[in-house]
């Protein structure tokens, strides 16, 4: 069975932003001359926790009008983006990556994985 989009973007975001060198606070994203980017461009050599799902949602979908809500959504329940904005910013780079842990492990034995696959492949038939 395919792993539900939910887990993909969440385990694609961690890899973005595992290197604590590709990680930012503040900003979505950074790039090279340390200017604020779109977190969907090639160009971001830094990204934020969540401009770090909005890149992995985008990647994994190629669908910039939605990558944004997916992302805001890929933590539910367990958190939403004002949690991980001020995680990110406040908490740090490792509670960043034990926020992605915990969000994954609860995906792995609940159902909403399968809700949130479920209304991407509505999208995508729309």
């Amino acid at each position: 069975m395919a792993k539900p989009l939910k887990l993909l973007i969440i385990e694609r975001a961690k890899e973005l932003i595992q290197d604590e060198r590709h990680w930012c606070r503040g900003s979505l994203a950074i790039d090279a001359s340390g200017e604020p980017i779109d977190p969907t461009s090639k160009e971001p050599v830094r990204r934020c926790a969540l401009g770090a799902l909005v890149a992995a949602a985008y990647q994994l979908t190629n669908n910039k009008a939605l990558c944004y809500d997916w992302a805001i959504n890929a933590l539910r329940p367990l958190c939403g983006s004002n949690t991980i904005v001020m995680t990110n910013d406040h908490r740090g780079h490792a509670a960043v990556l034990a926020l992605f842990d915990e969000a994954m492990a609860a995906l792995l034995g609940s159902d909403l994985a399968c809700n949130f696959k479920n209304e991407f492949e509505n999208h995508q038939s729309a």
